[in-house]
């Protein structure tokens, strides 16, 4: 048995070695509490401590560039071309739609010439109403030469004799059944010489004694009295007619 010294009771080992490891595990406490410290990697974090810093780019940990790479000329130049033959596709399409638009234009202005028929028409507008005066030439009074003449000089620009036997003399000599705009029929009215402009195979234009200037139609009566027909504008004249839009 081992004894204290100076006559004190024997020694209590189990407290002396507990009471040394108390003092190890405190001592190994703060070693374990220096060596990880803040700049230490080791350090454990809490949840909290992880979300509230974030980590830090530096220099040294900084994602390196791509090295630049020589430019792809040729892609470029390929992307000119297409470029350039888009706009040469689009020149195209501009060219066509101009030709096509000028092509409508033409076409427009073609339809919108006055036909022969509508000269005639646009000339009992100017005559409608207009009393019959023997030998007369104007719009105080005409009579059947005279409103040929007139039509012929104002709507055609074709000087044509006073007289309706004058100008039963010109022209050529068509048949009845073929008529046209613009030609010259005679007839036999109670027992006396009378002309009129065809307006076409139906109807004509005429000076009559009791009605003065008016538009009859090839009914009975005027069929069987029609002697005459005179075509004075040929196929030239009515062309040139039609380019000059009447």
């Amino acid at each position: 048995m081992v004894f204290r010294h100076s006559g004190q009771g024997p020694v209590d080992w189990l407290h002396v070695l507990c009471g040394l490891l108390f003092v190890l595990a405190l001592a190994g406490g703060g070693c374990a509490r220096k060596v990880a410290g803040p700049d230490s990697a080791a350090t454990i974090q809490t949840p909290d401590q992880q979300t509230a810093f974030a980590p830090v780019t530096t220099q040294e940990n900084a994602p390196v560039p791509a090295p630049p790479r020589e430019a792809d000329f040729a892609a470029i130049f390929d992307d000119q071309e297409h470029l350039f033959g888009d706009m040469s596709l689009n020149a195209d399409f501009d060219n066509e739609y101009e030709d096509e638009a000028e092509s409508n234009d033409v076409l427009e202005s073609v339809e919108e010439v006055p036909s022969i028929s509508d000269v005639v028409l646009a000339q009992y507008e100017d005559w409608q109403g207009v009393r019959y005066r023997a030998g007369g030439t104007d719009y105080r009074g005409v009579d059947c030469s005279g409103l040929v003449q007139a039509i012929f000089r104002d709507a055609f620009e074709v000087d044509l004799p006073r007289s309706s036997s004058d100008q039963a003399k010109l022209g050529e000599s068509v048949a009845k059944g073929d008529i046209r705009p613009g030609d010259l029929l005679y007839f036999i009215d109670r027992g006396r010489k009378h002309v009129g402009v065809a307006i076409d195979d139906r109807q004509f234009l005429h000076a009559s004694r009791r009605k003065g200037v008016i538009i009859s139609k090839f009914d009975g009566y005027w069929s069987k009295r029609l002697i005459r027909v005179r075509r004075i504008l040929d196929e030239r004249d009515q062309d040139a007619l039609m380019r000059k839009g009447g």
